[in-house]
């Protein structure tokens, strides 16, 4: 790439924080961050060495000194910010999920077809150097024919219905903040599309939202994908890829850098690659690939269509 990118950053909590220290500590260059509080944009612009500090998301969309906006605010506000941003010509990585509605995510994707933008969603899983050599290792072989995918996430959250976790008005729920990851896993590994899903799905007695799911579906290659999850309960971040030779099991799978090949005869091999610590710089890098090369594949944005397409069919059924 000829001339470095600028990175805008839009909502400032913990995640941008990680975002942009891992992005400096990387060569990355990110050029400015927005708030609506503009204290709050000027200590975070301090805190982290970045230039340009915003009081309102519209100043830094305005700019044209950046070329990528990172979106990290909460859920509800991510369609209209992806909007604004690819009407202000700037390339779009928003925080999973990148948005519920998958008939308005197309329009998105139209939009930043049109203007010759990347709109990708900043999912963890796709971007680790771990998973892509897993891929490589199972169309090789190593655990024969696939028979099954599985990804767990359980997360427990204060039993609180003011905090976002379980707002509708905040696009919370399990779904939205853990089951994107579980998810995209599945799409990540199965193999053929999904030809028959069912769920259970209990939600938080206090404001309705989704509290825990059990999900299943059948590939029309005959995979079998599975996920449990929970918001009031702590569950393993756990994912097993299963064969008819062997399988793969990865603890912490939304970031993992090893896993364990496990054998008929018990006998295991641990893989690894990549650093943990380094996710959301994968992301950036694969981001400004992405740019240069004008090619979406490179952010994987048929999987989050793929994922966005269950998510949005799951929760219009109970919901």
């Amino acid at each position: 790439m000829s001339q470095a990118l600028n990175w805008g950053i839009i909502g400032l909590g913990e995640i941008a924080a990680a975002f942009a220290e891992n992005l400096k500590e990387n060569g990355k260059n990110i050029y400015g961050v927005a708030a609506r509080d503009e204290d709050r944009a000027v200590k975070f612009a301090e805190k982290h060495g970045i230039k340009q500090a915003y009081s309102s998301y519209d100043g830094l969309l305005s700019d044209q000194a950046i070329d990528i906006v990172y979106i990290a605010s909460i859920n509800s506000q991510h369609f209209q910010l992806i909007k604004q941003s690819l009407e202000n010509g700037k390339h779009v990585l928003c925080e999973k999920a990148i948005w519920h509605d998958y008939g308005e995510l197309l329009e998105l994707e139209k939009l930043a077809k049109e203007r010759k933008l990347i709109l990708a969603e900043a999912m963890t899983i796709y971007h680790m150097p771990l998973m892509e050599k897993l891929k490589t290792l199972i169309a090789e072989g190593a655990i024969g024919k696939l028979q099954s995918v599985q990804a767990d996430f359980g997360s427990l959250k204060e039993d609180d219905p003011t905090n976002r976790f379980f707002s509708k008005e905040k696009g919370g729920g399990a779904m939205l903040d853990i089951g994107i990851y579980a998810l995209s896993f599945l799409s990540f590994f199965i193999e053929g599309k999904a030809a028959e899903i069912q769920e259970v799905q209990i939600p938080y007695s206090k404001t309705g939202v989704d509290e825990r799911w059990n999900i299943g579906m059948v590939t029309d290659k005959d995979i079998l994908a599975t996920a449990t999850l929970s918001f009031r309960s702590k569950l393993p971040k756990r994912a097993l890829i299963a064969g008819d030779e062997g399988y793969i099991e990865i603890y912490e799978y939304p970031r993992a850098d090893k896993a364990v090949l496990v054998k008929p005869d018990g006998s295991k091999e641990t893989i690894a690659a990549g650093e943990s610590r380094n996710a959301l710089y994968y992301e950036a890098s694969h981001m400004e690939e992405a740019i240069a090369k004008q090619d979406s594949g490179l952010v994987y944005f048929e999987l989050t269509k793929q994922t966005i397409f269950w998510i949005d069919g799951l929760l219009s059924r109970h919901f």
